[in-house]
C-alpha cells in the first residue's frame, strides 16, 4: 500500500511540475510575439466596453469562442457557439503580470462558473477605435500568473 500511495504522489508531482513549466514557456513563448508589444502601447479607453464584440483567439485556428458581451453593470459573458457561457465581473486594474500597467481586467472567478474556469484572468486594453486586445492568463499560483495566448475584440 506505502508503495502505490509513492507511486501516485510521484506522478501527482510530476504533472504539477510539468504544468508549470508549460506555464513558464507558455509565458516566455507570448512574451516575444508582436502581439506582446501591441499590447503594451495599448491603453485604457474612458468608456468602457459595453454590448457585442466579435472575438478572435489568435494563433488558435477556428474554435468555438465566437466573442463576448459587455454590460453596463461591470459584468458579461462570453459568446461560445450558439450559446452564452461563463460569466466575468470587468473592472479598471493594474495587470496581475507586473502591477504597472492599467488594463481592464475580466475576472471568471464567480460562483456560477466552472472550478477550473475561475483560475483564468483576461486582460486588455484598446488598440485603436473599437479594437481591443486581450491577453488570458491562469492564475493558479497566486503570485505567478501565467500568459497562455491572445485574441481580439472588435465592435
Amino acid at each position: 500500500m506505502v508503495a502505490f500511495l509513492k507511486i501516485i504522489i510521484t506522478l501527482l508531482l510530476t504533472a504539477l511540475m510539468l504544468a508549470i513549466a508549460y506555464g513558464f514557456y507558455r509565458t516566455w513563448k507570448t512574451g516575444w510575439s508582436e502581439d506582446y508589444d501591441r499590447f503594451q502601447q495599448g491603453m485604457v479607453p474612458s468608456v468602457m466596453p459595453e454590448g457585442l464584440w466579435k472575438g478572435t483567439a489568435l494563433g488558435l485556428g477556428e474554435v468555438s469562442w465566437k466573442g463576448k458581451k459587455f454590460f453596463k453593470s461591470g459584468t458579461g459573458i462570453n459568446l461560445v457557439g450558439e450559446e452564452e457561457k461563463f460569466p466575468f465581473r470587468f473592472s479598471k486594474e493594474m495587470s496581475i503580470k507586473d502591477g504597472k500597467k492599467e488594463v481592464i481586467r475580466l475576472d471568471y472567478n464567480q460562483p456560477e462558473n466552472p472550478f477550473w474556469l475561475r483560475f483564468i484572468v483576461d486582460e486588455m486594453v484598446s488598440t485603436g477605435e473599437n479594437q481591443f486586445l486581450g491577453i488570458v492568463y491562469i492564475k493558479v499560483i497566486p503570485w505567478l500568473p501565467f500568459r497562455m495566448g491572445y485574441f481580439t475584440l472588435t465592435k
